[in-house]
């Protein structure tokens, strides 16, 4: 019997999510970003309502080794969410990770997805491999991983240290054609991930300054990353005044790093860009069809935070996006 030849990938069942919660525990112990997921009826409950789909990997003996999820947003979308990359420490180098991945390949093409996001870890190279050459890399979220999740029997570059997650694009349907507004200062850079990605959009040229209505903002503190994130619906003349208030409110939480998504259908996002880029923000990543259409991420770390921590980047590709994110982190004085 050759490596894997015992191994089952399906959906993992709602009277299942003991396994899935047994499988976190032999990947990270305790430290798994994600609290709720030690909680069983909560997991069940999740699984239930097929707000997460998990593809599981399992033995002839029923024992989860593998999974990944696709976890549908609230607002719905024709994209979602890939992430929760396990491979149970006695089970590596069989590529289990990879037979899951094509379990969540079929899952997202049999739920009507053009495509999912997911967030590959820099701190060790594993889940990048799984989608590289497939998907493509469109951002590096910088600091936006805890320095207390311990990967089990994984050798890390900077034990302690807070890291960074990469963004890719991994389509599985042709996405709808789009207009864009892009900034300026990222014109190029973005219209080169398009071609890249094989989406079809067209940029159109904006002279329209921010709104003189107020703002309309939707954000969300997350307890365990430390991050604030602001997703704009309308960019008004208040944007870095009201984002600046956000982010002071949610230090005083304890918050770290800021993201702030902004809707690339939006004309006035260019001058948007140009007014939180003042704030200290820079480019984090593209997120095609995100919300309603493409989302242009940027991000602001506290002063206290080391954003250089040592990152394992796997390819050229994930190299090539993460020097973009450092060259306009460094030149935000311009």
């Amino acid at each position: 019997m050759s490596p894997g030849d015992d191994i089952a990938v399906r959906l993992v069942a709602p009277a299942e999510a003991s396994l899935l919660i047994g499988l976190i525990r032999r990947c990270y112990g305790e430290t798994y970003i994600d609290p709720s997921f030690y909680d069983e009826a909560a997991v069940s409950e999740l699984l239930a309502s097929r707000r997460l789909h998990s593809i599981g990997a399992f033995t002839d003996p029923g024992q989860l080794v593998g999974h990944m999820g696709i976890t549908l947003r609230p607002h719905g979308g024709i994209t979602a969410d890939a992430g929760m990359t396990l491979v149970d420490p006695t089970f590596r180098g069989r590529g289990i990770a990879r037979r899951v991945a094509v379990g969540l390949a079929e899952q997202s093409m049999a739920l009507g997805l053009v495509g999912v996001h997911d967030y590959p870890v820099t701190v060790h190279a594993a889940t990048q491999r799984i989608g590289a050459g497939f998907g493509v890399d469109t951002g590096l979220m910088l600091a936006n991983m805890p320095g207390d999740v311990v990967f089990q029997e994984i050798e890390t570059p900077a034990p302690g240290a807070r890291t960074s997650s990469l963004i890719r694009w991994l389509p599985f349907g042709l996405a709808p054609e789009r207009n864009v507004y892009l900034p300026v200062r990222y014109r190029a850079q973005i219209a080169s991930l398009y071609a890249e990605a094989h989406l079809s959009r067209i940029t159109l040229q904006s002279n329209e300054g921010l709104s003189e209505l107020e703002s309309e903002l939707e954000q969300a503190y997350d307890e365990r990353r430390q991050i604030l994130r602001v997703a704009v619906a309308r960019a008004g003349g208040d944007l870095a005044a009201r984002v600046e208030a956000e982010i002071r409110e949610a230090a005083m939480r304890g918050a770290l790093v800021a993201h702030v998504d902004l809707p690339l259908a939006d004309p006035a996002t260019p001058m948007a860009t140009e007014a939180l880029r003042v704030q200290g923000f820079s480019f984090a990543g593209l997120l095609p069809e995100y919300r309603d259409g493409d989302v242009l991420r940027l991000q602001r770390l506290a002063d206290s935070v080391d954003e250089t921590a040592l990152s394992v980047l796997s390819t050229d590709a994930t190299q090539a996006i993460a020097a973009l994110v450092f060259k306009d982190r460094g030149s935000m004085s311009t």
